[in-house]
């Protein structure tokens, strides 16, 4: 009885010491916040983006952050390096994370997926090789990149975790804009989330997905800068009538990427919007 009632029996720990943690989009607002969280719980990071001086600058940034902030010793911050990638494309896909496992000397087992953009185009009217486009990155990245990170791990046996970023908009159909394509890729991400939990879970690979609501990102404050009207719109709608900040998505990740805090969790969608969805 007392083993089974002990503190690390029943408390569960965030501590991701010695793993490697991929995260694409990796120099987004969102994955800024989220790289830092899994920096400060011991995680190596792989940072993976399309702009080789942005994602530099923020691998960059983020070591600093670890002695800065967490008062480590520069060669005490744990590894962190910087890909460029296009996620809709599979051999460039497959070639990064052969070489981030390469580089980091051992196989990544968390990876968080916010790589991902969105257009606004009336349905009926929507750029065929756009439409294209946005679901190669959006869809099928999301496939290519929870394949690459996968395959290694099912070959040698080891758990692992994986976190798609959906969105609300996977769910819902978002006012007053229109942006078909993005909810449509995004309903697809969710999906896949449970397609692969479920074929998965014999090796141990939890995958789930995260849908936030609205994000006060520096990208949507540089949108809603020229439009009240589309700000108080989306406000309106939250019962909590505010957006999110990055920062608030940050536990629902360490929580997602703990085997110990989630280990019975495959296939959820975490929907974190302020309460959209509810009305």
């Amino acid at each position: 009885m007392s083993s089974e009632f002990s503190l690390s029996n029943v408390v569960p720990s965030y501590r991701l010491d010695g793993k490697v943690a991929v995260i694409t989009g990796g120099s987004g607002g969102l994955a800024s916040f989220l790289s830092r969280g899994l920096l400060s719980q011991g995680a190596e990071i792989a940072l993976i983006d399309t702009n080789q001086q942005r994602i530099d600058e923020a691998a960059i940034q983020l070591s600093q952050w670890g002695v800065d902030k967490l008062g480590l010793k520069p060669e005490a911050v744990p590894k962190v390096t910087a890909w460029v990638c296009n996620i809709g494309d599979a051999a460039n896909v497959e070639e990064t994370f052969t070489a981030i496992n390469a580089t980091h000397g051992k196989l990544s087992t968390v990876m968080v997926n916010t790589a991902g953009y969105c257009e606004n185009y009336p349905a009926e009217s929507y750029p065929a090789a756009n439409a294209e486009n946005l679901m190669k990155v959006n869809g099928l990245g999301s496939l290519y990149v929870s394949q690459s990170f996968a395959r290694p791990l099912i070959a040698a046996k080891l758990s692992g975790s994986i976190i798609l970023i959906g969105s609300m908009s996977g769910s819902i159909v978002n006012t007053p804009q229109c942006q078909t394509m993005y909810n449509m890729s995004k309903a697809g991400v969710i999906h896949l989330t449970k397609s692969l939990a479920c074929e998965w879970a014999p090796y141990n690979i939890r995958v789930n997905c995260l849908s936030p609501g609205y994000i006060l990102t520096p990208l949507t404050k540089h949108v809603i800068a020229d439009s009240s009207t589309l700000q108080d719109a989306w406000v309106s709608r939250i019962p909590q009538k505010r957006m999110a900040a990055p920062k608030e998505f940050v536990g629902s990740v360490l929580y997602l990427a703990s085997d110990s805090a989630s280990s019975y969790t495959t296939g959820l969608n975490m929907v974190v919007d302020g309460g959209y969805e509810c009305w």
